[in-house]
């Protein structure tokens, strides 16, 4: 079975250390390329085509639901996973728009509930189709 590949989109580059370190580690993802706002999200999607892209909502530029809007737009199979500390409205707005799943922020690695919790987000965008 081919490895899946994953972009992480996030503002934060030391959020973003973290999620590749756990896709790498826990999910065997190949983290092809990572970016900080929604203009890197659409563009990184071209160029990679990932089995997965993660965005924050929250990104300087392009927020991550415009460039959830713009991904799946082009490429409405998309694959993409938000990870954000927004709640409420602009979540389910995100899942309506056509986010395959969701995990809140602040990402709790050490919690082995939370990391069990992310890998069944992920393991459902894949068996879900």
């Amino acid at each position: 079975m081919a490895v899946k590949t994953a972009v992480i989109v996030d503002d934060s580059k030391f959020l973003i250390k973290q999620i590749v370190e756990f896709f790498h580690k826990q999910l065997e993802f190949n983290v092809v390329a990572t970016g900080n706002d929604g203009n890197d999200a659409v563009e990184l999607y071209r160029i990679h085509k990932p089995d997965l892209i993660t965005l924050d909502i929250t990104m300087p530029n392009r927020d991550g639901m415009e460039a959830l809007k713009d991904i799946l737009s082009e490429f409405p199979d998309a694959n993409v996973v938000m990870i954000s500390a927004v709640r409420g409205n602009a979540m389910l707005e995100c899942m309506s728009i056509g986010a395959k799943g969701y995990i809140e922020k602040p990402l709790k690695f050490s919690d082995e509930a939370f990391v069990l919790d992310f890998k069944e987000t992920i393991h459902d965008v894949f068996t879900d189709k």
